[in-house]
Formats: C-alpha cells, structure tokens, sequence
C-alpha cells in the first residue's frame, strides 16, 4: 500500500484518525480501495510539503478524486456504497462529508469552493437520490 503501511507512522502531526478519514471518504468517493489508496498517497505528500489542516486535507482528496472520476467501475455487494456511487460525484461528495465524516456546512462550502446555500441544496439533492436507490 505504498506510504500507508500498518502501524507506520507517516508524519507526527498526522494521526491514524486522519490517514483514516482521508482513506474512508477517498474509498466512499470513488467504491476502489486502490483509487483511494492513491488519493491517500496524495493528500499525505501534500500535506508534508504543506502542512494543511484536515480541511484542505479533504479538498485535496476531493481535486485528487476528480482526476480518477470517469474511470471507476462499480464493484461489489455493498448496497450504501452501490448506492453513492450512483449519485453525480459532487452530490456524493457532499453527503459523505456531511452525513458519513460530519463535517459543516462551512467546512463543505471550503473543500466544494460553493457557498453553505449550494452546499445544502447538494446535500439535499444528493440524499434524495439515495432515497431512490
């Protein structure tokens, strides 16, 4: 798994709960442990070249995701995940920091560059798509 080794520790101002959070919503992201290893990768280079809070962190994972959006298959047996995968990536986005990693109106406005208005009309579209999932 490149950098992410079990028990390694990567950065001492960066805590397994963060390395965590960042896998967790990459993998909610895209359904691929690999995609979401990769954007791991990523956000953790970034991260120690600058030393970001977890915000910027998420928005990093997000622009990275994005690079790899296009090329998912959905995979697997697992009906939330097939369920998020179905939505546009940016209503999935928005309900997976909300309602899975329960993060702010603001802290979404900051990582979707989109105001707490658009934010909350994403999150709203984005769980009524699940809904008819």
């Amino acid at each position: 798994m490149g950098l992410l080794q079990h028990g390694e520790t990567i950065h001492p101002v960066l805590d397994s709960l963060c390395i965590r959070t960042i896998y967790n919503f990459s993998y909610r992201l895209s359904g691929d442990r690999k995609v979401a290893e990769g954007v791991t990768e990523e956000v953790l280079l970034m991260h120690l070249a600058h030393q970001e809070d977890d915000v910027f962190l998420l928005k990093h994972a997000w622009e990275d995701f994005l690079k790899y959006d296009g090329c998912l298959e959905s995979t697997g047996e697992d009906r939330v995940q097939q369920a998020l995968l179905a939505l546009d990536p940016e209503l999935r986005c928005a309900v997976i920091l909300r309602d899975v990693l329960g993060c702010s109106y603001q802290e979404i406005s900051l990582i979707l560059d989109k105001s707490e208005t658009e934010v909350a009309h994403l999150i709203s579209k984005g769980r009524r798509g699940l809904g008819k999932s």
